[in-house]
């Protein structure tokens, strides 16, 4: 039996290129399905403990740290055992309306910063309590009732932008401190199913454009085929099948965009048996053809 959520929804607010939400869950939970958009979202655990998918990756997250998760990337979390209770608050910030502000302020473009900064870090004291001020900051100007509301909301993005700001600066910092390129596997789960479910995503990325079953891949990982189904939708809130389009799919959008190879070719580089199924698939999930996708102007 599935145990229902009991989450306090502590605020809430939305604003054009912006979501803001603060909520603390009480019973154990997981997001039912799996979970993305076209936005940063910057995730900060305020009380407990939480696994958490993100794309191919497993994190062991724990309070007062955060997480930077780039747009288009699947992600789910889900209760560490004995310790269901947790609080969060995350931002959700657009290309439209961040970009040109990490561009003028950091001198890259939306999807360089995500590339720099995606990942989990544990927050310095400090750090955390800068978020913490700057997020209740954010909170008070929320809750008025301004005189002049397009000022206000002008107002609650350069809050919620100086809120990426210190994370970056957090992340540089570990960076620095612990002489790496990225903190990505610091806070890596290295054992039991979850790492083993993280070796599965890391070889279907890896491997997208051959023939894989999950046949293959239960022999390959050691576990049984009912096992590997179970648990792979369990952590990631997708199918074995599901994931696997989802990085075909993927890697041709990357191919249509940035080579001149042919569609044809661009089907059999990623792993889909002809261009008509191809095409199938790739209609249900962007609701256009590969050709009007390779059009739109950047």
């Amino acid at each position: 039996m599935v145990k229902e959520e009991i989450k306090d929804n502590l605020f809430q607010y939305e604003i054009e290129g912006l979501k803001i939400s603060e909520s603390y869950v009480h019973a154990a939970s997981s997001m039912k399905t799996r979970h993305y958009h076209e936005t940063i979202e910057l995730f900060v655990l305020t009380e407990g403990e939480r696994y958490y998918f993100v794309d191919r990756f497993v994190y062991h997250m724990k309070k007062h740290m955060a997480l930077l998760i780039p747009p288009g990337q699947i992600h789910k979390t889900s209760a560490v055992s004995g310790k269901p209770e947790h609080g969060r608050f995350l931002l959700q910030y657009s290309k439209e309306v961040f970009g040109t502000m990490i561009q003028n302020c950091l001198g890259i473009s939306y999807e360089e910063f995500c590339l720099k900064y995606s990942g989990m870090i544990s927050l310095s004291d400090i750090g955390y309590r800068r978020l913490q001020d700057k997020f209740l900051e954010l909170k008070e100007e929320a809750s008025k009732s301004p005189d002049d509301p397009d000022y206000s909301s002008s107002i609650i993005k350069c809050l919620s932008f100086e809120l990426l700001l210190i994370f970056s600066r957090e992340v540089d910092k570990e960076k620095a401190a612990l002489g790496i390129d990225t903190t990505k596997d610091s806070y890596l789960v290295k054992s039991g199913i979850y790492n083993t479910i993280q070796k599965v995503t890391e070889y279907i990325n890896n491997n997208y454009h051959s023939d894989i079953s999950l046949d293959s891949l239960a022999d390959r990982f050691y576990i049984s085929r009912a096992g590997l189904t179970r648990s792979f939708k369990n952590i990631t809130g997708i199918t074995i099948v599901q994931y696997l389009t989802t990085v075909r799919v993927r890697r041709a959008c990357n191919l249509l965009k940035n080579s001149s190879d042919s569609i044809t070719d661009i089907a059999q580089e990623c792993g889909f048996g002809n261009v008509t199924y191809f095409e199938k698939v790739f209609r249900r999930i962007h609701g256009m053809t590969p050709r009007q996708y390779r059009n739109i102007p950047e």
